[in-house]
C-alpha cells in the first residue's frame, strides 16, 4: 500500500475525491474484517465439532468398562461445555459477521 501524507498535515484541503476513497477504503476494510469473521466462526463450528467427537470416545470408553470411569465422564463434560461455548461464539460472530456484509444505508 503506497503511503501519502495526510492533507491535514499539509494544510491542502480534502476534496470530494479524497472522502470518497477514503470510504471505498473503510467499506473494503469492514468487508475484509467480515469474511475474517465469517472464518472465525466456521473454525469455531469445527472445534465444537471436534470437543463433541471427543466427548462421545470418553462416552464409549466409560461403555466399554475402562478404568478411572469419573475421569472419562469429568472430560466428556468438559469437552462438550467447550463445544457449546464453540457453538455460541460461532453464532455470535456470524451474526455480526453477516450484519456487516450487508449494504449499508445511510439515514
Amino acid at each position: 500500500m503506497r503511503e501519502r501524507q495526510s492533507e491535514l498535515a499539509t494544510g491542502a484541503p480534502v476534496t470530494t475525491d479524497d472522502v470518497e476513497l477514503a470510504e471505498h477504503r473503510a467499506d473494503l476494510a469492514r468487508r475484509r474484517a467480515a469474511y475474517a469473521g465469517l472464518s472465525a466462526a466456521r473454525s469455531l463450528n469445527e472445534s465444537a465439532r471436534l470437543h463433541e467427537k471427543v466427548a462421545r470416545s470418553q462416552d464409549k470408553a466409560v461403555a466399554q468398562g475402562v478404568s478411572h470411569t469419573a475421569e472419562h465422564e469429568k472430560s466428556a463434560a468438559w469437552h462438550r461445555e467447550a463445544a457449546e461455548v464453540d457453538r455460541t461464539l460461532a453464532t455470535r460472530k456470524t451474526s455480526e459477521s453477516e450484519a456487516d456484509l450487508r449494504p449499508q444505508t445511510d439515514h
